[in-house]
């Protein structure tokens, strides 16, 4: 009886079924070494490295990168997380395009019937381009460094496969690549639509003009109004906005027995012989575009778990479309009502040379951008891994600050909004209020489908 050649057949049961579901296909893993008998599969193929470092690299570039307000990184992510999945979704039924729940997304490339797609490779590729797409005003040198991490993990894959002896591989390999190229190009277009796109060139439109009166904002001497139109953006879910608008806030008034008067002073008080522990909460929600934080901590999350390919591309599109879609109805809610800042009414109500801990953000109160962003990602944080959740947030380690840990995503959200009452810039109403918007975002992002 002849002898069977295992790893050939190993391998051309590989080529066999087509790529995808990490799981149930092979194709994605290439158990064992190949013909060479050198090389072993790299274990990017079915975990969450490529988009872990595509994201981290992401949240590096939203704060260097000029013009990279939270409003346009929170945008950027959505979009990333979007083209994450729909590139690697056809190749994992049951899971679907989200092209019919979405607003105005066009019908998206498919993949060639009956060929093989390595999703890894096609994530890659997709990510690359779309960061490319985000970040159209970054440097030559972040550009390289965009370009060195799509080449390193394609370079391990070539590695990978440079001992097999069937050009199905490297077609494979070539197909993946385009593949992902085609739906980040198709994403990218629709996404210049919106009225976001390039905003990252011009966060200070000219065009607005504040209004006036008592208890109405005006930007600070030396400021001009920030992403003064975004609430006019279309969103990824329909009508997200006006489903999702807060009550109204506190009425203007300066009567010491306003509620208005009360939040203003609990700002004033807190700032008087502050508690270091509030100082350092303060500083560390700060430190970066609040965007950026909410990714930071779903990496943390992933990385804890092991996740998969496939669940981090799923969590990445949730998340990016919820704080995408809370900043524009934030936004909205800033410009409809144009609260003041604690700074102006402390100074013209109660200390005439009061200064906050934080340097105060150009644009509206109520509500506030943090709250709303990170109510919006710890709902949906919360949706897939479970509210009580134990993590730590690394986002800021290089800065000096300490990890903060937390045992439930609601938690951090509370923390979060405390932070911006304790910087000084912030009501209580704008940010407690704030949240219970982002959590309304957060529960419809939740009802997408994401399968048949």
């Amino acid at each position: 009886m002849k002898k069977c050649n295992f790893p050939l057949l190993v391998l051309c049961f590989v080529f066999m079924v087509p790529t995808g579901c990490i799981k149930e296909r092979p194709g994605n893993g290439f158990p064992g070494k190949n013909p060479g008998g050198k090389n072993t599969p790299p274990g990017f193929l079915s975990t969450g490295e490529v988009p872990l470092s595509w994201f981290s690299l992401a949240i590096r570039l939203v704060r260097t990168t000029p013009g990279h307000t939270g409003p346009v990184a929170a945008r950027s992510f959505g979009y990333m997380g979007l083209a994450l999945y729909e590139s690697i979704a056809p190749q994992n039924p049951p899971f679907r395009s989200l092209q019919t729940q979405l607003n105005h997304l066009p019908v998206l490339p498919g993949p060639i019937r009956n060929k093989g797609y390595i999703d890894a490779i096609v994530a890659n590729a997709c990510l690359a381009n779309m960061v490319h797409h985000m970040f159209g005003n970054a440097s030559p040198a972040q550009n390289a460094t965009i370009d060195s991490l799509e080449n390193d993990f394609n370079a391990r894959y070539k590695s990978f496969i440079s001992g097999f002896e069937f050009q199905e591989a490297e077609n494979e390999f070539t197909r993946s690549v385009q593949f992902g190229q085609n739906i980040s190009n198709a994403i990218y277009q629709w996404s210049t639509t919106d009225g976001g796109d390039k905003a990252y060139a011009n966060p200070f439109p000219a065009d607005y003009i504040p209004p006036v009166g008592a208890g109405i904002w005006a930007p600070l001497p030396g400021q001009a109004a920030q992403n003064s139109h975004w609430g006019d953006n279309r969103t990824f879910i329909p009508g997200i906005v006006n489903q999702t608008q807060p009550i109204l806030p506190p009425a203007y008034s300066t009567d010491h027995q306003s509620e208005m008067y009360k939040e203003e002073l609990e700002v004033y008080n807190e700032s008087v012989n502050q508690d270091p522990e509030h100082r350092t909460i303060a500083l560390y929600w700060a430190a970066i575009p609040p965007p950026a934080v909410s990714v930071s901590i779903l990496g943390a999350v992933l990385r804890d778990k092991a996740a998969s390919l496939f669940s981090a591309a799923l969590a990445y599109c949730k998340l990016g479309i919820a704080i995408s879609d809370a900043m524009v109805s934030c936004y909205k809610t800033k410009y409809t009502f144009n609260q003041e800042r604690p700074i102006s009414y402390i100074r013209a109500n109660i200390n005439a040379g009061w200064t906050s801990l934080l340097p105060t953000p150009p644009f509206p109160d109520y509500t506030s951008a943090h709250s709303v962003q990170t109510g919006a990602a710890a709902w949906v944080l919360a949706d897939i891994f479970g509210d009580n959740t134990t993590f730590t947030d690394y986002s800021i380690n290089y800065l000096g600050f300490t990890p903060r840990s937390f045992s439930k995503f609601s938690d951090y959200a509370n923390e979060v909004g405390l932070s911006r009452i304790y910087g000084g810039i912030h009501l209580r109403s704008s940010d407690f209020i704030g949240l219970a918007q982002g959590n309304k975002v957060g529960k419809l992002v939740s009802l997408i489908k994401f399968k048949n």
